[in-house]
């Protein structure tokens, strides 16, 4: 026989023997994306800190954006405005706020 066809032929064989080896890893590998996937899920979900009863709506939230968000048991209220923040009392909305000192009419009517 030809040895350039003797060559060919070798390498076909080689080639099908590689094909049959990567057609039973592939499954294998597959199996372990999914299993690593579904650990990195389950991770997320826990980490998220949402009860069992509450997924299905919070999935359901994530695919249809416009659906009602799901309920919580905890919802933080947003800060408020700047010009509506507590100023821890050292100001009181009756004050008088153009600058004058009140007190000495408060003094006179002491009298």
């Amino acid at each position: 026989m030809n040895p350039k066809i003797k060559k060919v032929i070798d390498e076909i064989d080689r080639t099908k023997a590689k094909i049959t080896e990567l057609q039973t890893l592939l499954p294998e590998l597959e199996r372990k994306r999914i299993d690593m996937e579904n650990t990195e899920i389950i991770k997320l979900v826990r980490s998220a800190d949402i009860l069992p009863a509450e997924l299905p709506a919070f999935i359901e939230s994530l695919k249809n954006p416009k659906a009602p968000e799901p309920v919580t048991t905890y919802q933080p209220s947003p800060p408020a405005p700047a010009d509506e923040q507590d100023d821890g009392g050292k100001y009181n909305d009756n004050d008088d706020t153009d600058g004058e000192d009140n007190s000495s009419a408060d003094s006179l009517s002491e009298d």
